[in-house]
């Protein structure tokens, strides 16, 4: 790998999410990004609440790596767009959750959600401003009183009596986990391990990874019946988290640490393992799967000294660096990535050249991850253990 090249591919999406972030102190969609973008039809939205999670969480890493202090202005203009979704009346039952676009939504999917307060977990990792891990802390009281059942995270909620919940099972639902982790981390609240990471972590092996480590995608809430999947349905297209598991191998790396079990680690391999043998074939389906592939074959491949997975990884790096908009003169494509189109199906030039922030973020911080491998940013293999402070020896007590 060229480190030199990785690094300006970096700087150049770097800036991309920089100069295409919301800050006027005016609009009140201050500290968004762009979500997606089509240079044919002009279409263009802005992130809500996971994508500028993710947005944020990608552009610490950067600055852990680079020192830009643009980056950490950036995140935290998007830390304060995700408070501003957060419901914030103690009376109100939903007291704690992100809404999932703006502070007007009705609406919220607990896996999304969870992606921005996790990005609240990471600033307060790095600025050390205790009102981001209190937000986070508040998120994840709510997530586990009203948004878990039976070790499993639901679907979708909906703020209002005029619609049911969504209470299916999906795999997506798995990096959830790694959340509860990372707030652990930061909080050393154990409950969020007990109550967060270890069950999920448990479901996931069970009822999620297949033995030829393809993903269950989706059960039902009572019985854990497995639902058909797109093939099944005969939809032409894969399911995009057939390919994309919204983080769940990491999810299971930190478990194997934490828990000293390695048969975690060793069920996301399966995953990682089917991910390589399938994703070349089916990657435009996934576009966003390529940069998480990336970091899955980089880091389960040096792991276990895996040629197969560090030849994926070629690959993938090949894949994702074609996949990078560079030179077209428009300044809302110019250093993003190409990614799922959203517009409108049929409309002439839709998607020709399309950009989806999910496909950019996970870009950005595969970039800085095989560029430098920082420690201590999110998705990062190499962040700092949970050592328990029994270890270090007793409390010198004053009192």
């Amino acid at each position: 790998m060229d480190n030199q090249l990785l690094l300006e591919r970096m700087a150049c999406c770097t800036e991309w999410q920089i100069r295409n972030q919301v800050t006027d102190r005016q609009d009140a969609n201050r500290g968004r990004f762009i979500r997606s973008y089509d240079q044919a039809t002009g279409h263009l939205i802005l992130t809500g609440n996971w994508q500028t999670g993710t947005a944020l969480m990608a552009l610490l890493a950067v600055y852990r790596l680079t020192g830009d202090p643009r980056c950490l202005d950036a995140a935290e203009l998007a830390g304060r767009y995700i408070m501003s979704l957060q419901v914030m009346d103690s009376a109100d039952k939903y007291y704690g959750a992100i809404r999932e676009l703006t502070p007007q939504s009705l609406e919220f999917a607990p896996r999304d959600a969870t992606s921005a307060a996790w990005a609240l977990v990471w600033l307060y990792t790095f600025t050390g401003d205790e009102t981001y891990l209190r937000r986070a802390i508040l998120f994840a009281e709510f997530h586990l009183k009203y948004c878990m059942c039976e070790g499993w995270p639901l679907y979708a909620c909906y703020m209002t009596t005029e619609l049911d919940d969504f209470l299916a099972r999906g795999s997506f639902q798995s990096g959830t986990g790694l959340f509860y982790y990372d707030l652990f981390m930061a909080s050393k609240d154990p409950r969020y391990i007990a109550s967060g990471l270890r069950p999920i972590a448990d479901n996931y092996r069970k009822y999620f990874i297949r033995e030829d480590g393809s993903l269950v995608q989706e059960r039902e809430i009572f019985t854990w019946a497995e639902k058909p999947g797109a093939a099944e349905q005969g939809h032409t297209s894969p399911n995009m988290h057939a390919f994309n598991d919204d983080f769940g191998a990491p999810m299971l790396w930190a478990a194997a640490g934490l828990f000293g079990d390695e048969e975690y680690r060793l069920t996301a391999l399966r995953f990682v393992r089917w991910l390589a043998a399938h994703l070349p074939g089916n990657w435009e389906h996934t576009p966003s799967a390529v940069p998480m592939g990336l970091m899955y074959f980089n880091d389960f491949g040096n792991y276990y000294q895996d040629q197969e997975l560090l030849t994926a990884r070629e690959w993938a790096l090949g894949a994702l660096l074609n996949m990078q908009y560079l030179d077209r003169g428009d300044p809302k494509l110019d250093g993003a990535f190409k990614g799922r189109y959203e517009g409108a199906a049929g409309v002439p030039g839709g998607g020709a050249r399309c950009l989806n922030n999910r496909t950019t973020s996970y870009a950005l911080i595969a970039l800085a991850k095989l560029a430098g491998d920082p420690e201590n940013i999110w998705l990062g293999a190499r962040n700092s253990p949970f050592v328990d402070p029994l270890t270090l020896g007793p409390h010198l007590l004053k009192y």
